[in-house]
Formats: structure tokens, sequence, C-alpha cells
């Protein structure tokens, strides 16, 4: 049965491969590639909607598949916001510049100021911000939403609120954060943007009096969802979700901001890679929050507007996230970090990357993102690395480890002991169908009987976020952009839930005292403290030497934009912003782009 799957699963990455490498079907040559100028409309018409030509129109893929409509509360566990929800709705207090290094105060009027030992925090609000239904933005709002989270901690972003002690109004446009331990990365954690998204302030006049786990939030005839950004949702389907503008946008109002330029930004759903390339192609969206390397080179070649982050090479942006494959370190054997070392011998990594980039992976020793100032604290460590190098493939070096605790091969080829066969359900998304039988070929060859376990969407994050599996492998172990602590924290012990119970970080359940002590003291440095560089080197060491999760690969991401009808696009070139239009952060980006014509 396990045979049979992997047969399948090579049998689907092969033709993902040929559909990548394939010439997308029905794609116009350049210069017959420009739809008539109200072609958009259509369809908003029929929905009763006032027309929009496409050159004012900005269209955007989304990942994740269809979404249900109309959507959930945007912080219900597992909602979808990636759609245009929390892009060009819902605002943050601050935003990360990744390419800067500055925290931008948005909502909030500059900088937070924190007292000297950094257990409290002041944020002042910006004057004249206002809801989209003209009530103004409080820190009363602030307030409310922190003990909101508080109160539900299984609700999107809690996880960084739980060390407040009080939130306080001081007044209408102050609000005081206490923290019962010093914390100097508060505010950008969870106000900042730094990854993804960040806490979303909702407004207490609408949420207060309502269960925030079955809040729909969703009445277009109320005015509902409502946020502070400058669009407003007026329609919404599985497929599509429409954003007009709002002239009455309180940053426009008070000249802190110009209007952005697209009157409507409509969310499509993105489909697969090779439909993701046709209608990029063809100039029918403007942005794909992702492509195939090998895919984007054929796009590029057929569409002259169609750009990447680098304009060589794979054209791809260093995301955040690397690839890494992870055990549920409260089931055996995978308890044992000499199993988990078994297994980082036995995965080809090299071979795994590439399979994804055309042949250009880039092999990850720890999970850090390959960033100039993440990757300085590896060297400074490179000892280390080298001693405990989990990149070195060697299936012989595996099977030496299994046999040494007790396994024996089976006349099937697959280990057992005591009568039991080494067995592993291996946790992927159905959305990366390549990777699954890599790393199943991979366990297989060194005798573990494997078999994939896909799921896709939400049902994915359910099993993984309740540690409802053995070994899991995805790109969504974010931590550290700028420096180590915030990628330490994630395996601290104190986020660890029983299985069945969701869990916002350490979803693979393992522990170390000493590097809880570590991680708790580095919480209370201030980033760039002497201090800093023991205590990672000690961490570095336990990660190393325990292996709770496996480093695979850089993950290289193109994303693509066309200039035909929108242009300044960030790229490393005009690097005004990273270019990830999922994020929160791509409200940076609606409101620098201008008109091509």
């Amino acid at each position: 049965m396990r045979a049979k799957q992997l047969l399948s699963l090579l049998a689907a990455a092969f033709a993902v491969l040929l559909a990548a490498c394939a010439v997308p079907a029905a794609v116009p040559a350049p210069g017959s590639d420009v739809p008539a100028a109200d072609a958009v409309s259509s369809e908003p018409l029929a929905a009763g909607l006032q027309a929009v030509p496409r050159e004012r129109t900005l269209i955007i893929g989304f990942e994740g598949g269809p979404h249900a409509a109309p959507e959930q509360s945007g912080l219900n566990p597992g909602a979808t916001n990636s759609q245009g929800h929390h892009q060009v709705m819902i605002e943050s207090l601050y935003y990360l510049n990744y390419q800067t290094g500055e925290l931008i105060p948005w909502l909030a009027a500059g900088p937070a100021e924190f007292n000297e030992d950094f257990t409290e925090v002041t944020i002042t609000l910006r004057d004249g911000v206002k809801w989209s239904d003209g009530e103004p933005f409080t820190a009363e709002d602030i307030v409310f939403t922190i003990e909101m989270l508080q109160a539900n901690p299984t609700l999107s972003y809690a996880a960084t609120v739980v060390d407040v002690t009080e939130a306080t109004a001081v007044d209408s446009q102050t609000v005081l954060i206490k923290l019962a331990n010093p914390d100097p990365r508060f505010v950008v954690n969870a106000f900042g943007v730094r990854i993804w998204g960040a806490v979303r302030v909702v407004p207490k006049h609408i949420w207060e009096g309502q269960d925030p786990n079955t809040f729909n939030n969703f009445d277009l005839e109320r005015g509902w969802p409502v946020w502070t950004g400058p669009y407003r949702l007026v329609k919404a389907t599985s497929t599509e979700f429409v954003f007009d503008r709002r002239d009455d946008w309180w940053a426009a109002e008070t000249g802190f901001k110009e209007l952005p330029t697209p009157e409507r930004i409509i969310f499509v759903e993105a489909g697969p890679d090779e439909r993701k390339a046709a209608a990029l192609t063809a100039n029918e969206v403007d942005g794909q929050p992702s492509l195939r390397i090998d895919t984007f080179a054929d796009v590029v070649e057929r569409n002259p507007y169609a750009i990447g982050w680098t304009e060589d090479g794979t054209r791809a942006w260093i995301d955040p996230c690397p690839g890494v494959l992870g055990f549920n370190a409260r089931i055996p054997p995978w308890d044992d970090p000499d199993m988990r070392w078994a297994i980082a011998y036995a995965l080809p990594n090299q071979r795994i990357g590439d399979a994804g980039t055309g042949g250009q992976g880039i092999v990850s020793h720890y999970n850090f993102p390959a960033y100039p100032a993440l990757q300085a604290w590896l060297t400074e460590n490179q000892d280390l690395i080298d001693q405990y190098d989990s990149t070195v493939y060697d299936p012989e070096r595996a099977k030496q480890i299994i046999e040494s605790k007790g396994y024996v091969m089976g006349a099937n080829g697959f280990y057992e002991k005591d009568g039991q066969p080494l067995q592993v359900d291996i946790l992927f998304k159905t959305e990366e169908p390549i990777l699954p039988a890599l790393v199943v070929s991979a366990f297989q060859d060194v005798g573990i009987d494997a078999a994939p376990r896909a799921l896709a969407g939400a049902a994915y994050f359910d099993a993984r976020n309740t540690g409802d599996f053995e070994i899991e492998t995805h790109h969504v172990a974010c931590g550290s952009v700028v420096e180590p602590y915030d990628e330490l924290n994630l395996l601290h012990s104190r986020w660890i839930r029983p299985i069945g119970e969701r869990a916002s970080n350490n979803i693979w359940g393992w522990s170390n005292p000493e590097y809880d002590q570590i991680v708790e003291e580095m919480q209370q440095l201030e980033p760039g403290a002497p201090r800093q560089h023991e205590l990672f080197r000690r961490a570095l060491e336990i990660r190393l030497q325990e292996l709770p999760i496996i480093s695979l690969t850089q993950q290289q991401r193109v994303v693509p934009y066309s200039t035909r009808y929108w242009t300044n696009w960030p790229t490393a070139e005009n690097d005004y912003h990273h270019p990830p239009n999922w994020w929160q952060n791509f409200l940076m980006l609606v409101v620098e782009i201008e008109p091509a014509t």
C-alpha cells in the first residue's frame, strides 16, 4: 500500500514537473495581450457594482484554494486573510521594512516609548484615524483587542500578548502596556508585521459583546467588515474578492498619505502553477503570490512586462521561512535525538532544493533565512555548524544509527524491532506536490516504511498546529529576520500544548530546560547586546545536537509582477520595500505603485 502511494506521488510529481516546463495554454503573443479597457468590469457590473476600467484596476492572485464566502472572522484560527483582507483593509500600528530596517509608524504617530527595563511601553496614535464607518480609532480599541486575545488564546496572534499584564487607555490617543517580563521586541512582534501579519486591532464598538471565535464579521449592507484601511469589501465569492477604494480614507483626509491610485483591487484564486503562469503571461493579473523558478523563466520569455525581484538568475526573493522537517518529539522513536539525526543523514537536501528551483536550490544549515544580518551569527559559530552538519547526505550512516537502536532489517526491506515495523506517516501540504515523493523515497531508502499524509489548506494547519502528526515538513517555521531571538523562541517549551490542543509555536513538543533559560534571558536583552552572542552559541549547540527540526533549503520565492498596467513594483534595484503581496505589508506597495499610462 505504501509503495503504491509512493509510486502515485512520483507520478504526480513528474506530471507537475512536465506542466511546469510546458508552455502555458492559450498564451497570447506579446503585443496582443492587452484586454479591452473595461474587460474586468463585466462581472462586477452583473453584481450591481460600478464599472472600473482595467487600467485603474489592480488584480492579484491568492493561494490556498477557494475560500469560504462570506469569509469568517479575520481572527478565528485558520481564517483566511491573504485574499486581500489584511492587505488592503486592515492597517497595522507599524510596518517593518526589511530593506531599510525601519519600523514605519502607521496608525501609530511615532516610535513606541519603552521604560528603562522594557517592562512598559507607551504607544501614541496618529491624529484623525477613523474606522471605515466613521467612528474614531482610539486607544480603547487596542486595549479591547489585547484583552480579547488574552481571553481567547487560540486566536491568531494571541501568543504575542501573553506577557501583557495590563493595557490601559491613558487617553483616546495613548495606550500604556505593561509586561510581565522585559521585552524590547514586543512592539515589532505584536504590532509590526515582522512576518506576514500582526495583531489585528478590531473596532470595540462592533466586536464588544461578540464571541470572537464565531463572529462572522460580514455584512456588506451594514458596511462590515469595518477596518481602517483605504479599501472596502464590495463583493466576496469563494474565488474572487473585490475591494473598492474609500475616498474618505483617514490618511487622505489628514494629509498623511495620498489616496492610492488603484480604484479597485481584485484578489482572484490563483490556482496551480500553470494557471498562474498563463494569467500572468496574458496580463490578466498584475501579480501572483508565487511561481516556480523555471515556470517564471518561461513567462519572462513570453511577456516583456513580467518582472521578478532580480533581473537574472532565479529572479527570486529569499522568503524568511526556510523549509524544515520537524518531529513530534512526544512520540517514539522521534523523541530520540539519535533517530532524528538518522533522518538528517537520510535526506538529500540539495536534491530536494533543486527539485523546486530548476536545479538552483540553496541548502540551509539552520532555520535562518539567507539574510546577511542573520548569516553573520552563523558565521561566528562556523565550528559548530561544521561539527553538527545536518546537511550531510549519508544513507549508510543513517542505517547504522537505526540499527544501533535495536532495529533489524526485515524481508520486505524495512526495519523492525520486537516484531513492530519502523513506520511513519509524514504530513505534507498538497500544494507542494514535488516534495513528498523525494522525502518519502529518502525514508524508504534507509529502511523506514514511510507514507505521505497530504492535507490541503486549513486541514493541514489544523493537523500541524494540534500536534496531529509524527513528522511534518513545510515552509512556515518562520522566526528571525534580523537577530536570533525570535527563531529561538519558536521552540521554547512554554508554547507546548497537549496533542489535540492548538499551539501557536513549538508544535513539535520538544523541550530542554537549559535552552528555555537561554531564550528567557535573551528576551530581556536589547537586540545587539554583547551577551546575546554567548547565549546564542550555546542555544545553537543544543539545537544542533538535539535536532528537533531539520533545516532543508532556503525558500527562494519568485513573487512576480506585471508592469503592463502598474509600475514601481519593488525589486532588488528599486528596493523601497519587500515584495510579498499575501502579507499585510502589501499596503506599503499599493500606496506606491503608479499607473503605466
